[in-house]
Formats: structure tokens, C-alpha cells, sequence
């Protein structure tokens, strides 16, 4: 009998949201392999200053463990205190797959504890970093040494693989993207909350997310003046209380949600009509991904995004594009789809299609698995 391959998979981060481990999930269910999850028990996230815990402890497909961690909520410094040391050396997997940059202090991390406990394992770290840049110590050389040791790289764009290569990485590259759990996000009709959140029956304009400055979400605020239209934002930020203040002197018809779990993003979700994402490119920054746009596609709803950075190629013909920072342009986008029902539903229709091809973590998961066994068996990917 065949010994099936032994995959470990690390986040700090993403697997502590239930949604997010449907990417474990479908990988063991497809592959049939021995897959191992190890997570910590909560994550400070820096924009809401709140903890994020651990949503889910059991699955019928692969076993989830869970490690305490050194600097929860800073990825550059956050390191596995005992349980990754355990893990390698009880388990000895033949894949370690850690969603983490080449260039933070928990991926060097793993390359020395696989070297010294468990050598024959093979390394796949995670990039969306799309710009070249010379870090100081001692991550410089945490990322130099990673990116020697590591065997496959999974980038999020074609940006971070260009970054990737410059830097003289040699092993595999793939896009990868984020994923999205179709069934949670999916179309649904949840009248007593949207009644509650909207009462007038307005139609909804909603945003998910970091409320700070790049966001671009007072540009969002400016586009829906004397628009008949409520504005529902959920997230959390320093930014936020310049928005509040924007929207009641603007007269906006705002309604601010501080806290939401990712059920709860899913039900708001259902409560919109129209999703934008306002993103303004930085010096030091530019839209990588945006998951709350494949979210808000596979919901159904028609969404709107600025062509700041990889938004325009995740929304494809699922939505509209409008030049960031252009409040005109924002607004005549959304009173388009204010107007007009046809197109809103045509939009939501095409979004939630892109979504279930593109970006569902069944197609994720293979898409992982055919790097997988790229590195185990030597098999070319399709």
C-alpha cells in the first residue's frame, strides 16, 4: 500500500477564519493525501486593534493544531513558539506549505527548523509583495537566505513573481491566487436584516474593510452626495472617524459597523446592492488582491473598483473600473448602476460566474495540488 504524501499547512493568519480553511479542506478532499493544519489561537489584526480567534478547531478531512506564536499581529516578526519544532519532527511532512513573504522572520524560521528536523521536506511560502525592495537587517538576510532554501513560491500576481525573479529566485513562481467559499458567499434574501440596516428601502451602497486613508473611502463618501442611496461600511481604522466626520458634513446617509465575523460580512454583504472598492495607489502601497472583491462577487452583488493595481484583473467583466482617486468617475459609475436593475443584475450575475471559475477554493486547491505534486513527483502543471 502506497503511503499517501504528508502536507503541512501553516497560517498565521487566514486559517483562523472558518471560510479560509476550506482551502485545507478541499485540498485533502481532492487529493486524498494526509493533510495537517497548524494555526495559532487567535491574531491581533493592527487596523482594529480587536483579536481574531480561532473560528473553527475540527475537521473531518485533516487535523488542525493549534501553536502558540511570539508577536501576534506583526507577520514580520512572528515566529511558532514549540509546536512547529513538534510538528516537524513527529510528522516529518513531505510538503510545508506556509502562507507567509519570503522576507518575514517566521519564514526563515521554518527553513532552519526543516533543515535541521525534518530535511527532506519540501518548502512553499506565499508573495504578493509587488515591489523591489532592499529591507534592512535583519530581514535582508532572512530574505536571502529563504529564498536559497525555498522550493516554490505561490504569487498572488504576476507583480510579486516579477519581483521574485529579480531577486534571483529559481524555483517555481505560480499564480496562485486568494480563494472564496462560494457557498457562504453566495446570493440570499435576508429581508429582516436588510430591513434593519436600511429601513427606507434605499438601495445600498457598501464597502468591507480596513477604513484607512488608502482605502480611498472619502473619495466613496464625496461620490454618493445627493445620491438616493444608503452608504453601509463595515470595518474599522484610524481613518475612520475622518469619515464619519465627512459623511455628516457631506449629508451622507451613512451607516458605520465597527466589528463583523465573516458570517456576518457574508449576511451584509446580502444587504447590498452595489460593492465598491475606492483603493488609491501609494508610494509604498497599491491594491495586491482586494478578497472582499471575489466575496462580494460570488454574493451576487454588482461591484465597482478603481484600476489601482491588481483590482481590474480580479473583477474582469464581473463589474466596472473607474479611475482612482476620480470622484466624478466614481459617481457616475454607481448612479449608472443606481438606474439601471438590468445591468446591476447582469453585473452580479457575470461576478458571481467569474468567482465560481476563478476563484473558488476548489479550483484554488487543485491549482496548489498541481504544484504539489510538481515538487513531489515531477509533474509538469497543466
Amino acid at each position: 500500500m502506497v503511503t499517501p504524501p504528508k502536507i503541512l499547512m501553516i497560517s498565521y493568519t487566514s486559517f483562523i477564519q472558518k471560510f479560509y480553511q476550506t482551502l485545507p479542506h478541499e485540498i485533502a478532499k481532492i487529493s486524498g493525501w494526509d493533510v495537517k493544519v497548524l494555526v495559532p489561537p487567535y491574531w491581533k489584526e493592527l487596523w482594529s486593534k480587536g483579536k481574531k480567534y480561532l473560528e473553527k478547531d475540527f475537521d473531518d478531512l485533516y487535523d488542525i493544531t493549534v501553536g502558540k506564536i511570539w508577536f501576534p499581529g506583526n507577520l514580520h516578526f512572528s515566529l511558532f513558539r514549540s509546536q512547529l519544532k513538534w510538528m516537524l519532527q513527529a510528522y516529518n511532512p513531505d510538503i510545508i506549505d506556509l502562507e507567509n513573504e519570503p522576507f518575514n522572520l517566521g519564514s526563515l524560521q521554518l527553513v532552519l527548523y526543516r533543515d535541521w528536523y525534518s530535511p527532506q521536506s519540501k518548502i512553499v511560502l506565499h508573495a504578493s509583495q509587488h515591489q523591489f525592495k532592499n529591507y534592512p537587517p535583519p530581514f535582508n538576510f532572512a530574505e536571502k537566505h529563504v529564498l536559497r532554501k525555498t522550493d516554490a513560491i505561490l504569487a498572488r500576481n504576476q507583480m510579486a513573481v516579477d519581483v521574485l525573479r529579480g531577486k534571483g529566485f529559481r524555483g517555481l513562481t505560480p499564480i496562485v491566487t486568494h480563494g472564496v467559499n462560494i457557498d457562504a458567499f453566495a446570493p440570499r434574501h435576508l429581508p429582516e436584516l436588510r430591513n434593519k440596516i436600511n429601513p427606507q428601502g434605499k438601495l445600498t451602497i457598501g464597502f468591507v474593510g480596513a477604513m484607512e486613508e488608502h482605502k480611498g473611502l472619502q473619495h466613496l463618501i464625496r461620490a454618493v452626495e445627493n445620491l438616493n442611496a444608503r452608504l453601509l461600511l463595515v470595518g474599522d481604522g484610524d481613518y475612520k472617524k475622518n469619515l464619519t466626520t465627512l459623511a455628516k458634513s457631506f449629508n451622507v446617509d451613512a451607516v458605520f459597523i465597527a466589528h463583523a465575523t465573516h458570517e456576518e460580512v457574508a449576511q451584509y454583504m446580502n444587504c447590498m446592492d452595489i460593492f465598491v472598492l475606492p483603493s488609491l495607489t501609494r508610494p509604498n502601497w497599491v491594491e495586491k488582491f482586494g478578497r472582499v472583491l471575489i466575496e462580494s462577487m460570488a454574493s451576487g452583488i454588482a461591484v465597482i473598483g478603481s484600476d489601482s493595481g491588481e483590482i481590474p484583473n480580479v473583477i474582469g467583466d464581473g463589474g466596472l473600473i473607474f479611475q482612482e482617486g476620480n470622484v466624478e468617475d466614481l459617481r457616475n459609475k454607481i448612479r449608472t448602476l443606481l438606474e439601471d436593475k438590468k445591468l446591476r443584475n447582469e453585473l452580479g450575475w457575470k461576478g458571481r460566474k467569474r468567482a465560481q471559475s476563478e476563484f473558488s477554493w476548489k479550483n484554488i486547491a487543485q491549482k496548489t495540488i498541481d504544484v504539489y505534486s510538481q515538487l513531489l513527483f515531477n509533474q509538469k502543471q497543466n
